[in-house]
């Protein structure tokens, strides 16, 4: 290819991928047989005409070899690629744009389901039955956390990106998507709502309602005012396990595009928690961020959940 590029005639073997790069484009010949080879120079080299029409038909199949042609056929393998599990529970191993990607399509569709995992939720699944089935039936289902990248190298698969709900919700503002926020203390919610309507004006915020129901009359109210805003993208955050049997309890009720459960994220968009810096998210260390800042609420998830994550990993593998 490169030396068609560079508008030379070229001679190769006819037989494996060099022959299907080659016909029409080089002079082919058997790579078992000298005299062939020997006949095949000869006519590159003394044939002007052929030179010329190898010149041309060269440069052509040479332009049809590029390396975003295949990078983009490469990515469309790899995502067409059956999910990867981990204590049986099916999850995309993508990218956050391939996760973005699939998001969309989920939207168009209708009443869909999304969820992320990470050590705390893989530690759920493995004791909460119900749960991990409500995972296992979910329409997509993305890594989240430094838990899950060290479970692809235990396991020997790797995690490309850590796709988590914080750092996907300012890639949602970034279109008109109508978005309700339902979870979260007591005004967390709707404070969220107005600090992400002021941050991303492009993204239209329909609603916003807490996560504790004092009644069943409540949460049907509720529910009536999400029908009735419409959302592409119902963002609940009530934390793991009961985000997720909430939308499945309901799944058949809510008029949404896609119901996503997304832990403590209206805590960070309503700036009541503070995020990790940078530097510790990107070293994987956020965990430690959050256990310094909530250490009663997070204690137990992380001293004694993380560890325990571990030894599943290292005995019970996939």
């Amino acid at each position: 290819i490169e030396a068609m590029s560079r508008g030379i005639p070229c001679a190769c073997s006819g037989t494996s991928s060099l022959g299907e790069i080659g016909e029409g484009a080089a002079w082919l010949f058997q790579p078992d047989n000298p005299a062939g080879m020997a006949e095949a120079l000869e006519r590159v080299l003394c044939s002007k005409p052929l030179r010329r029409r190898l010149c041309s038909a060269g440069r052509k199949r040479a332009s049809e070899f590029n390396w975003n042609k295949t990078a983009s056929r490469m990515t469309a393998i790899f995502q067409s690629a059956p999910p990867v599990r981990i204590f049986d529970i099916p999850f995309s191993n993508c990218t956050m744009t391939a996760a973005l990607k699939k998001l969309d399509r989920l939207v168009k569709r209708r009443s869909r389901f999304a969820a992320f995992i990470n050590a705390h939720a893989l530690n759920t699944a493995c004791e909460d039955a119900e749960y991990a089935e409500i995972l296992r039936g979910a329409d997509a289902v993305w890594p989240d956390g430094s838990g899950i990248r060290m479970a692809g190298r235990l396991l020997h698969f790797p995690v490309p990106e850590n796709v988590n709900g914080t750092d996907m919700f300012p890639l949602i503002c970034r279109k008109p998507y109508r978005i309700y926020l339902l979870g979260g203390a007591p005004g967390v919610a709707a404070r969220a709502c107005g600090k992400a309507a002021q941050k991303f004006p492009r993204a239209r915020f329909v609603g916003a309602a807490g996560g504790f129901f004092p009644d069943e009359a409540e949460e049907n109210a509720v529910i009536a005012e999400i029908n009735a805003a419409d959302p592409d993208i119902l963002l609940v955050g009530m934390g793991i396990p009961l985000q997720e049997k909430w939308i499945a309890r309901h799944r058949g009720e809510l008029r949404c595009g896609l119901a996503i459960g997304v832990g403590g994220l209206f805590d960070f968009v309503s700036e009541r928690i503070p995020r990790a810096p940078l530097w510790l998210r990107k070293a994987g260390l956020e965990w430690c961020y959050r256990l310094y800042r909530e250490p009663f609420r997070l204690a137990r998830r992380y001293l004694i959940g993380n560890p325990l994550f571990l030894f599943r990993l290292l005995f019970r593998g996939k």
